[in-house]
């Protein structure tokens, strides 16, 4: 597994499996992928330049009991299909998106969780 930096920002990264996560969650409505593509690249843009500063803003949040790795959701509380991006702080700047799912009861955050760490520990070699 191997980390990739997204094009346009200079402190997010993602790792390999997470494009084809956020695919098989924004639909097969190309309006309705473009409009999420724009919420999602605005959030983004906003963790890119505040880092874990932009933890004080409503749409990030730590997810808790998660301390190795220490994982944050990026989410867009007025969402219709209630996305959810996991991601963990590489340093108190960059961030490297780890999985995306929809939220639609507490056993998918659980699933994320598993599945991001999973990510996290291919990630680190362990």
């Amino acid at each position: 597994m191997e980390i990739q930096k997204i094009a346009g920002f200079n402190r997010i990264y993602q790792a390999e499996c997470f494009p084809a996560e956020f695919d098989g969650m924004s639909g097969k409505n190309s309006g309705e992928k473009k409009r999420y593509l724009r919420w999602f690249y605005v959030w983004l843009s906003i963790l890119d330049e505040y880092g874990m500063s932009a933890l004080a803003l409503e749409q990030f949040e730590y997810l808790q009991n998660t301390e190795r790795p220490r994982l944050y959701a990026l989410r867009h509380p007025h969402s219709q299909i209630n996305e959810r991006y996991v991601f963990v702080y590489a340093d108190e700047e960059s961030s490297i998106l780890l999985a995306a799912f929809k939220e639609q009861n507490t056993r998918d955050y659980e699933s994320a969780i598993c599945r991001a760490t999973r990510i996290y520990s291919e990630l680190e070699g362990e």
